[in-house]
């Protein structure tokens, strides 16, 4: 929906639906919630004398909108269509499309698999096991799973590979990669899964008190503890997890501090100790306390994630950090969005929902006032760098190229294969999208690689064909079509004039279907195609 930005009125219109937050909020739809949001924001930006961005066009949330949820820029004719479209509530019509198609799944599951398990690519070994992990992640959003159950599967993995440990390599789905990622070592797991889950660092607990934080060594151990079981033999490699033998004993509940020897049961963070009983299993335990909506970082960290995503940087930033020393820059936001989220049984697509909904999400990412300039007021969009996958994906889109995949395992890429080659240049493990940064090799890459070279050229590419062998196109349209091709909008009138007389002049060569492979290149190699904005 087509909404114009205006603090004061936020103020005076959402004032009546504002819900009470204390003992029992009522159930708010993506909506209500985003209503809601918009006027948190308004009242903070009014305090801080912020005045927000205006409204992006169409065009700006069409490319913004695909990137998000299907990881790559619309085809051209999707942007026409929905430019095209009259519906006041188009943009919302646009999200419940995208959420329903498989492009969605598809990205949400690179995303996640860079969550939950960043390192993976940095070994040889455990790449091996990023395919079974995608499509273990593959699985559960195709089927609408909520959040806290994937969770609660994954803590709870089964871990026993008996005498051959390789075949986890095999596995067609399977989220063992994180554990075999963190080398089965219960402290790696420990720091995992309180960082990725709750958004709590316990990493410089390990061995002392943390020095700027309320963390005690032993509070560490204490969640080690949980994965006390996952033994080795004795003089065994630690870093070599994979191809060992290896039993988890489910009885153990605690755990030797290596520092000083002390013996510490498992205890969870808000010190508070399990309700134990004869059968009780350590993990089951801690998943059971991790995913509870009674847990007071679980829903929270969740929904930072996803804003994070969203809006490029997190309510709490870093979006793994949540302490006293990093207060969230909008709290009641963070509160309203766990919240519900919660009482929305942790559905991610409820999330995602309400935060696209959201004024503060459409925005424009042009700065029309120096108050938008500091990224913590959210008082226009920022300017995200793309990952590789979202990069390669629309680089395909636009060009038209083929991306083939293997029918035996589609999460298998071909390391060889332009794809394989692309994704590998341009990984970047930067955690924040607002700090991308393109190397010398990329920046070539793009410039004279084969893979640009050849789909910005009449013989290879299918858009650029397309375009300028169609005979009942004007050279206006055809600029037209390259322009929404590439960068999702039509040319501003300054665009057509410098553009419109490159191509009637012929460009460098004198011939007019040359220029108009020049202008396409550009278009690809501008800082404009290369952001999400």
């Amino acid at each position: 929906m087509i909404r114009t930005l205006s603090v004061f009125a936020f103020v005076a219109v959402f004032t009546a639906i504002t819900p009470t937050f204390g003992q029992e909020s009522r159930l708010l739809s993506p909506q209500e919630t985003a209503a809601e949001i918009d006027r948190l924001f308004a009242e903070s930006w009014q305090k801080q004398s912020v005045e927000p961005a205006p409204s992006a066009s169409d065009e700006e949330f069409v490319r913004r909108l695909y990137l998000d949820l299907a990881g790559r820029i619309p085809a051209a004719a999707e942007t026409r269509e929905f430019l095209e479209n009259a519906s006041p509530q188009k943009r919302e019509a646009l999200v419940d499309s995208l959420l329903d198609g498989p492009a969605f799944v598809r990205h949400f599951t690179i995303i996640w698999r860079n969550a939950l398990i960043p390192q993976a690519f940095n070994d040889l070994q455990t790449r091996g096991l990023v395919p079974g992990f995608e499509a273990w992640l593959w699985k559960h959003f195709s089927e609408e799973t909520p959040y806290d159950r994937m969770v609660h599967e994954l803590i709870t993995t089964p871990i026993d590979f008996g005498d051959n440990a390789g075949n986890v390599l095999n596995a067609a789905s399977s989220p063992s990669a994180f554990f075999i990622v963190r080398q089965l070592q219960p402290e790696n797991l420990a720091t995992g899964t309180s960082r990725e889950f709750l958004g709590v660092r316990l990493d410089c607990a390990q061995c002392h008190d943390h020095p700027f934080d309320k963390w005690k060594r032993n509070q560490f151990w204490n969640m080690a503890a949980f994965y006390s079981g996952f033994q080795r033999p004795e003089g065994a490699d630690p870093e070599n997890a994979l191809m060992m033998s290896m039993k988890e004993v489910k009885s153990s509940r605690s755990i030797k501090v290596p520092s000083t020897g002390d013996i510490v049961p498992a205890m969870f963070l808000t010190g508070t100790e399990p309700e134990w009983t004869e059968e009780s299993v350590p993990r089951q335990v801690l998943a059971d306390w991790v995913t509870s909506k009674d847990n007071p970082w679980f829903a929270k960290m969740a929904a930072n994630r996803l804003w994070a995503q969203f809006l490029g940087q997190g309510i709490v930033q870093p979006v793994d950090d949540f302490s006293d020393n990093n207060p969230p820059s909008h709290p009641e936001v963070l509160d309203l969005l766990a919240e519900q989220f919660a009482a929305h049984d942790f559905d991610l697509k409820f999330l995602v929902r309400t935060i696209t909904a959201t004024l503060v999400y459409q925005t424009t990412s042009r700065q029309t006032h120096a108050s938008q300039a500091d990224p913590n007021q959210f008082a226009r969009m920022a300017l995200r760098g793309l990952t590789s996958e979202q990069f390669f994906d629309s680089l395909a889109e636009a060009t038209g190229y083929y991306q083939p995949f293997r029918t035996d395992n589609p999460f298998v890429i071909d390391a060889d294969s332009p794809r394989g080659r692309f994704l590998e240049l341009f990984r970047d493990e930067n955690e924040s999208p607002l700090m991308k940064e393109t190397t010398i090799l990329q920046a070539l890459a793009m410039m004279n690689g084969d893979f640009v070279d050849n789909a910005t050229t009449l013989d290879n590419s299918q858009t650029l064909r397309a375009v300028v062998d169609f005979p009942l196109m004007s050279d206006e349209e055809r600029l037209e079509t390259l322009f929404i091709a590439a960068l999702s909008r039509r040319p501003t009138e300054t665009e057509k004039a410098s553009f419109g007389n490159y191509v009637t002049d012929g460009g460098t060569s004198g011939n007019a279907k040359d220029a108009f492979a020049d202008i396409f290149w550009a278009l690809l190699n501008s800082s404009e195609f290369l952001l999400n904005h």
